[in-house]
Parts: structure tokens; C-alpha cells; sequence
């Protein structure tokens, strides 16, 4: 009976070590399981913030660029009205002499007539028509008496062909070379 109860206690004690081996091992591969999820999550986890942050720098940069956009564009809006500006500045020989200038530029062959606003026709100088007509060379610009409305520059009138001299048209007409000018000296 000792016999049996010896190999009794010998089956349960290996039963028994068999179990707590097999347990362990079960713990082992188990945290083993939770190390390898935990490691994937820990990686997709910083490839997920590698992303966000990638996105967080091209949204900076990007945002960066369009602010600095923005504000060339309104330095050279400012460089641009400042130029205006300075045209209506000028003295009544300059400014004239720059409406000669540009009548020279735009004057078509043949007899024209020019318009200007009313304030431009009180301070005309004396002897304009004839500067005028020097100034172009090529056929015959009469200044009206009849005031336009206008708020700077002139019309020359080619019987039904209007060509449009004031100052917001030619700076209309020229924007992008005046933008790429104005960009040039400011930023530079």
C-alpha cells in the first residue's frame, strides 16, 4: 500500500510539475503575445504621429508661403497706389509733360482729339497743343475745351476709336510687368 501510495504521489507530483510547466509556458507565450502587440501598437503608433506631425509641417509651411504671399502682394498693391499717387503729385510741367509722354507712346496716325477733366483743362500751361504735337510727330492731336469725366489722364479720340490714357486703365493694361517691377525693387 506504501508502494501505491508512493507512485500515487509520484504521478500527482509530475502531474502537478507537468501542469505548472505547461502554465508556464502558457504565461510565457502569452506575454510574449502582449510584448509583440505591445512593440506593433508602439510602432504604429509613432508611424501615426510621424504623420500627423509631417502633416502639421507641410500645414505650416504651406500656411508660411501663403502669408508671405500675401503680403508681397499687398507691399506691391501699396507700391503700386503709391505710384498713382505720385502722379497726381507732380507739378503742372511735370504732369503735362507726362501726358505728353504717354500721348507720344499711344498716339495712333491721323487727327485725334484729346480729352481731359475739368481740372487738368484749368491748369493746362500755355503752348501745350504745340508740345503735344511736336512731342507725337505724327498727325494731329487738338486738345477740347469741352471737360471729360475723368479722373486723371486723357482720352484721344480717333473719330469712333476711344484710346484710354487715364492712369488706372495704363495701370491696368501694364499690372504684371508693374508687378514684377514692384516685386523686383521690394524683394530684392
Amino acid at each position: 500500500m506504501e508502494q501505491i501510495r508512493a507512485d500515487a504521489e509520484q504521478k500527482a507530483g509530475e502531474t502537478v510539475a507537468a501542469a505548472e510547466r505547461e502554465a508556464e509556458a502558457l504565461l510565457e507565450k502569452a506575454a510574449q503575445a502582449a510584448e509583440a502587440e505591445a512593440a506593433e501598437r508602439e510602432a504604429s503608433g509613432a508611424a501615426e504621429a510621424e504623420g500627423i506631425r509631417r502633416h502639421a509641417e507641410s500645414a505650416a509651411v504651406f500656411s508660411r508661403r501663403r502669408t508671405l504671399l500675401a503680403a508681397k502682394q499687398s507691399a506691391i498693391r501699396d507700391a503700386i497706389a503709391a505710384a498713382k499717387s505720385q502722379l497726381h503729385g507732380l507739378s503742372d510741367g511735370e504732369y503735362f509733360a507726362v501726358l505728353a509722354r504717354l500721348a507720344q507712346k499711344y498716339a495712333a496716325d491721323g487727327d485725334a482729339e484729346m480729352r481731359l477733366n475739368a481740372a487738368d483743362l484749368a491748369r493746362l500751361p500755355a503752348g501745350f497743343e504745340d508740345r503735344l504735337n511736336k512731342a507725337v510727330g505724327r498727325g494731329h492731336i487738338t486738345v477740347s475745351k469741352t471737360p471729360c469725366d475723368l479722373p486723371d489722364g486723357f482720352l484721344l479720340v480717333y473719330g469712333g476709336i476711344d484710346v484710354n490714357c487715364t492712369f488706372d486703365a495704363l495701370f491696368e493694361a501694364e499690372a504684371d510687368a508693374l508687378q514684377d517691377i514692384a516685386g523686383g525693387l521690394l524683394f530684392s
